[in-house]
């Protein structure tokens, strides 16, 4: 393993204090690139070293995320700070660990929620639309678990839109972590089923909310108003949903915005019933249903906070270059951090360096990635 600190190159934690041109070089590199070290494992090649020292070369500052998409799993960059993507895997993780203590009847453990909700809070204040991204990489054979996560990044977005606080944020985030962990106590075969729910299965589904109010209320420290989440995130806008026996009740307004964002991932996600929309769709239909459904104030925010063309958008360039958005206001205000993915001459681009934007002018109009035949999340 190689590693940097304090401007000094270590290997397998040991200085190297030799002032040799190439060390010297390889330091600045990895620093430029704000790695804190990378990680050799059996089965490296020359061709995975190569490529290593050109994403170095480059500067490089996503080098994990060239890797995801080059398939190379021999390597492995370990940035400065926690990134988007790390921060997401371990939300995964601890979702996974929290939710399957719940359908084993054990108590969850709550530190380690807020310890890694703390992480999604700092990254949605930093990053917010490259966390946001890490949303549309789907998992659908743990889609319990991807939508939990899904849902508390997406509300972290809904919530910095409309400037909470970052002790407002770390509530949200942990909501929408824990909101369908009652659904841990439903039949696995009514969580999984492919078609529409029977009567009776609709009405077993729609006891989760107070089941997970049961399991979060034997956990340590949890807070009032991620109960409060928990309990009515399917209460809409006009009160009318589910339990009913929370209809009347003054409710937390940290629920109505978990509430946009169980309604905009399930609208992002493929489901046998139908495909899934884009992220700028998804915007469009959430301005239908707000006043109704949901909090009209918070969607207007929220829409506003993305843009007209939100992260995961692919769009056609006036260039006729087909490019996905993966990040906004990295360089400014309204700036666009774009990915080509086929040139103006339909050539398909694998490894293309990212285009800086610094608005959409250079924008034609949204593609669709299924006509293109295009996984956006490959891309991402």
């Amino acid at each position: 393993q190689l590693g940097f600190a304090d401007g000094t190159l270590l290997v397998e934690d040991l200085p190297c204090l030799e002032q040799h041109p190439a060390i010297l070089e390889l330091s600045q590199k990895i620093h430029s690139c704000h790695l804190k070290g990378i990680r050799f494992f059996p089965g490296v090649d020359s061709a995975q070293l190569l490529e290593l020292m050109t994403q170095l070369n480059r500067g490089n500052t996503e080098i994990s995320e060239a890797f995801d998409i080059l398939g190379i799993d021999h390597i492995r960059v370990i940035p400065e700070e926690d990134t988007p993507r790390e921060v997401y895997r371990e939300a995964l993780s601890v979702v996974e660990s929290i939710y399957e203590d719940a359908r084993l009847g054990r108590r969850p453990a709550s530190s380690i929620a807020f310890t890694t909700v703390q992480k999604m809070v700092s990254n949605a204040i930093s990053r917010p639309y490259a966390l946001l991204a890490m949303t549309l990489l789907k998992d659908y054979d743990n889609y319990t678990f991807t939508h939990s996560v899904n849902v508390s990044v997406i509300a972290l977005t809904v919530g910095r839109a409309c400037n909470l606080s970052e002790e407002k944020l770390r509530l949200l985030g942990m909501g929408g972590m824990m909101h369908d962990l009652g659904k841990m106590t439903i039949d696995h075969a009514i969580i999984t089923k492919p078609g529409k729910l029977s009567a009776t299965e609709r009405h077993k589904m729609m006891e989760h909310p107070e089941h997970g109010v049961e399991i979060v209320s034997k956990m340590d420290a949890i807070p009032a108003e991620v109960i409060d989440i928990i309990h009515h995130h399917h209460l809409r806008y006009d009160r009318t949903g589910y339990p009913e026996t929370s209809r009347g009740h003054k409710i937390s307004p940290l629920v109505d915005m978990v509430t946009i964002a169980d309604t905009f991932d399930a609208m992002t996600t493929l489901r046998c019933y139908q495909k899934p929309f884009s992220p700028k769709k998804a915007l469009d239909q959430l301005r239908i249903m707000s006043g109704s459904h949901l909090h009209p104030e918070y969607v207007d925010k929220f829409v506003q906070f993305l843009g007209p063309y939100p992260v995961g958008t692919l769009v056609r360039l006036k260039s006729d270059v087909i490019a996905l958005v993966v990040d906004q206001n990295h360089q400014g205000e309204n700036s666009l951090k774009l990915k080509p993915i086929i040139t103006a001459d339909g050539q398909r681009l694998l490894d293309a360096l990212d285009l800086d934007q610094p608005d959409s002018s250079q924008i034609l109009g949204e593609v669709d990635p299924l006509l293109k035949g295009i996984q956006v999340e490959k891309y991402l």
